[in-house]
């Protein structure tokens, strides 16, 4: 085991978007950085991009139980400490509740809940012995408000907020501070790895068919924020003496999030329903 120099961070799911942006935004700012993808191809990528940088790739795919715990004892075996940990890997599957399988709801739970809970808990004993530590979840607007069609993606953000939450009260008192980032729309290979993961439910004959087919023809998030955007948040919040609970990446989310709480629930779905065009499914 070598010690690191400087501060250590686990950044996950940096293949593209998001994650892979955070990792760079980190690296040259002085951190040491260990960033994981899941594909061979995504590993090569990263470690070109990277050439020069203080960023170390690992190959880890978190439909494995272990993946989390042996991920931590890799990274701690290296640097020797671990100063902050960003659980950004994720996707989202979609589709109606009475077409989700049980098994894919697991293993979309398995990635975005079970996997941050597991490293969490994973980084937590070094990060008291040190007195200090920063764990940013990345959840989403999604775990704000929940939409039709992506019912097992939002119950996925919103237990991911829910365990952030207790975490930041039973951490702080160790030196352990928690934030949750909610990015709202992002332009990132998201909606294209939603369909790849979805195209089974996607595809069959279904009484959702009809709108199931707008996702297919063209899933596309108009006026959404750069990854460097979000990146630069989660660097924020990394940063600050005093982190808040809840950073999101443009004020036009924070206004979403304000405006949500103070709609009626019914109104919400009147309009949910007419944007996503689920009022046609009625009169088939």
């Amino acid at each position: 085991m070598s010690a690191s120099p400087g501060p250590v961070a686990l950044v996950t799911g940096c293949s593209t978007g998001i994650g892979r942006a955070t990792a760079f935004l980190l690296a040259r700012s002085g951190y040491r950085v260990f960033a994981t993808v899941r594909t061979p191809e995504a590993e090569a990528s990263l470690r070109t991009d990277a050439a020069g940088l203080s960023l170390e790739v690992l190959r880890k795919d978190f439909l494995e139980e272990d993946a989390a715990s042996t991920l931590v004892q890799e990274v701690l075996g290296r640097a020797g400490r671990m100063d902050v940990l960003v659980n950004n890997a994720g996707y989202a599957l979609l589709g109606a509740v009475e077409d989700l399988r049980a098994e894919a709801v697991r293993r979309q739970f398995q990635v975005n809940v079970f996997a941050p809970v597991q490293l969490s808990r994973a980084v937590l004993p070094t990060m008291r012995a040190q007195r200090y530590g920063r764990i940013v979840n990345v959840s989403s607007m999604a775990g704000r408000v929940s939409v039709p069609l992506m019912g097992a993606y939002c119950a996925s953000k919103f237990a991911l907020e829910a365990f952030s939450d207790s975490l930041r009260a039973e951490a702080k008192p160790f030196g352990v501070r928690v934030s949750l980032v909610e990015p709202g729309p992002v332009a990132t290979e998201f909606n294209r790895t939603a369909v790849a993961a979805s195209r089974e439910i996607l595809e069959t004959r279904s009484p959702y068919r009809a709108v199931y087919q707008d996702y297919l023809d063209e899933f596309s998030t108009p006026g959404a924020a750069t990854p460097q955007q979000a990146a630069r948040t989660i660097l924020k919040a990394i940063r600050a003496a005093r982190p808040r609970s809840r950073y999101r990446v443009r004020a036009r989310e924070a206004l979403l999030a304000g405006i949500v709480q103070l709609v009626p629930k019914g109104a919400m779905d009147f309009a949910t329903i007419r944007f996503m065009g689920l009022q046609k499914l009625g009169r088939s």
